[in-house]
């Protein structure tokens, strides 16, 4: 036995064990997804009733919050949610929990300098001879535990969590890593969206912007999918990204993607985090390609511009006439998170040669009524989160078209945006242009 082993076997322990090192008062930063410590937070959880004023964040949480997500629990132990999933929506509508808005290019910042944040408990891969133990497909932590921000870190190994490269490894070590636990099963797998015909008509209207050599950030979801569809007969892509999902794989295996032209970090895939199929987690397992970054360093905006054009693809629940998106919350409601997407909206922006997309299907159903509704409007919704400023998005794609929104005035913006809402409403946006006197002139009423 090396003395790598030796050290982490010193530092092995239960997690019921672990869970004892939870005192009143602690922060406690966990690693998201399918890194979510699950065995460790279940062992603290248990012991709720005898803890105080104790916080948990993270981002995407797949651990067993129903021990704590009630009314009578939330006085022990609080859950600061980092990103909304349908797993916390609830909690969050009812005030269970509560919602930290922040851009992930802050994220260990806001967590450690501004929240308080001292310990971070996260799955990792087993430990290889090294002893190196890779932060998997969930992203790490490493910006956060130098200095005197962490104090304590307790890590939960994973044998099937994959060994994703880059600066995505803790070492047993580091004397912040006070114990180890083990907890194996398979991680937790995201099969892709299917497609729809409005998928594919928005992606093929965006895939016409695309050139070979550019290179891309692509999210999670149908409409990524289907642009990866639209992309396979293009060459020397590349692959700069906060997530890596299952149509970056698909461009690589199809010889659409090979990273040659990327002007920072060429012939790598960058990324923070994966989410995806089985078949996307065994491609990744190390794969000396991929490269996982702190999501400090991965969503600076700056470095996102260092990539010669820089093709950012995101979404939004709504956006109003002038432009500004609610891409996070259905007014109030929490829906999901701030994200990325500004950091790539605007390191997009920056890059010599850069697109910016903001991407939506034109209506969407009113849950409460059936009806189709526009997520085109006059105005955002009482409550909305503002995500994306007017002031910076770039291009807005429906299945009616794109529309790039720089350097356009109040009026052409109203006008571009209108030419691509759905065609049941339009004369309603045209109404209100007039009403606010945007619209002030017959020829100012464009015809679209």
């Amino acid at each position: 036995m090396n003395k790598w082993r030796e050290m982490y076997k010193s530092k092995l322990v239960s997690a019921e064990e672990a869970a004892t090192t939870v005192q009143d008062g602690d922060r406690i930063f966990c690693g998201s997804g399918s890194s979510s410590p699950d065995k460790l937070l279940d062992a603290v959880f248990d012991r709720v009733d005898e803890l105080n004023d104790v916080a948990v964040a993270g981002l995407i949480m797949l651990a067993p919050f129903y021990k704590i997500l009630t009314e009578d629990k939330i006085s022990h132990i609080e859950f600061n949610n980092l990103y909304a999933t349908p797993l916390d929506r609830k909690a969050l509508a009812d005030g269970i929990c509560t919602h930290m808005p922040f851009h992930f290019s802050e994220l260990s910042r806001i967590a450690m300098e501004f929240a308080g944040y001292k310990k971070i408990f996260t799955q990792v891969s087993t430990m290889d001879d090294y002893g190196y133990l890779s932060a998997g497909l969930s992203g790490n932590f490493l910006d956060s535990i130098e200095g005197d921000g962490i104090e304590e870190i307790i890590l939960e190994v994973n044998e099937h969590q994959p060994r994703i490269h880059g600066r995505n490894f803790y070492h047993i070590s580091h004397p912040k890593i006070k114990a180890v636990i083990e907890n194996h099963h398979p991680v937790f797998e995201l099969p892709p969206d299917p497609v729809t015909d409005v998928d594919r008509a928005i992606a093929e209207q965006i895939v016409e912007y695309i050139t070979d050599g550019d290179t891309l950030q692509l999210g999670i979801g149908a409409l990524p999918n289907a642009i990866g569809e639209g992309l396979l007969e293009k060459r020397f892509l590349g692959c700069y990204t906060e997530m890596v999902p299952d149509s970056i794989m698909k461009l690589f295996e199809a010889g659409a993607l090979d990273n040659s032209r990327k002007t920072f970090f060429p012939y790598q895939f960058n990324s923070f985090f994966a989410a995806g199929s089985k078949e996307l987690h065994e491609w990744l397992d190390d794969n000396p390609a991929i490269c996982f970054m702190p999501i400090s360093y991965n969503n600076d905006p700056y470095n996102i511009a260092k990539n010669d054009n820089l093709i950012s693809v995101n979404s939004t629940l709504q956006i109003d006439i002038t432009g500004q998106c609610c891409s996070e919350s259905f007014g109030t409601k929490q829906y999901s998170a701030t994200g990325g997407q500004v950091d790539f909206a605007r390191g997009s922006f920056m890059s010599k040669g850069g697109k910016s997309f903001i991407a939506t299907h034109s209506t969407a159903i009113d849950k409460e009524t059936g009806e189709p509704v526009s997520k085109i409007v006059p105005l955002l919704t009482p409550g909305a989160t503002v995500t994306l400023t007017r002031t910076d998005v770039m291009y807005v794609a429906t299945e009616y078209g794109v529309v790039n929104l720089k350097g356009m005035n109040l009026r052409e913006r109203a006008a571009a945006l209108i030419s691509i809402t759905h065609p049941d409403f339009r004369g309603e946006l045209r109404q209100y242009a007039k009403d606010v006197k945007y619209f002030v002139l017959p020829e100012h009423d464009f015809t679209t």
